[in-house]
């Protein structure tokens, strides 16, 4: 953060502060995307908790998975990576898109067998909201901004929230399974 500031000669408030406080602005500015953050947040926090009481090594790893892709897709969200960063780098959005897709396809691969032990329609349901919101985003935008908007961050923010259930409840039924291994 020092660095940041001296290199750019940015006031420190900008890199310390609230953004509805340094735009002053309602502090239920951004309300939504600041409680999906948080639902990011927590899914990792679980995930990377439950790990220690899983003894299942495939199990450990599809969680352990999980919490790196929880980390990324939470940090692109809050910082808006595939929005800012990439492109400043000369990353194109739809390159970044199609990294996160590919990236999502070798984890369904690696994992789809495990995954269909678990309630993979919630698995299913998260990744169906936020395909859509994509689809939103992409391809519906220009229609009404208010409504698609809404739209597009409303499916993104049940997705996230739905993320966390299934991680939730994934962490757990592996834990219990580990249990009833060990009193059997």
């Amino acid at each position: 953060m020092l660095g940041i500031h001296l290199n750019e000669n940015l006031p420190l408030e900008i890199l310390t502060n609230d953004l509805a406080a340094i735009a002053k602005l309602p502090i239920y500015a951004g309300i939504l995307s600041q409680a999906g953050i948080l639902l990011w947040s927590a899914t990792a926090a679980i995930c990377m908790y439950s790990v220690q009481f899983i003894t299942k090594v495939e199990h450990k790893t599809f969680i352990r998975a999980s919490v790196y892709i929880t980390l990324l897709l939470g940090l692109d969200d809050a910082f808006m990576f595939h929005e800012t960063l990439f492109p400043s780098l000369g990353i194109h959005q739809k390159i970044v898109f199609l990294a996160y897709g590919v990236m999502m396809l070798y984890y369904l691969y690696k994992f789809h067998k495990l995954i269909l032990t678990t309630d993979f329609l919630l698995f299913s349901l998260a990744l169906g909201w936020f395909g859509l919101s994509m689809f939103i985003d992409n391809f519906i935008r220009d229609v009404s901004p208010y409504i698609t908007k809404l739209m597009e961050d409303g499916t993104k923010f049940i997705g996230v929230v739905t993320w966390l259930v299934y991680f939730s409840r994934t962490s757990k039924q592996f834990q219990v399974s580990n249990t009833v291994l060990k009193t059997i």
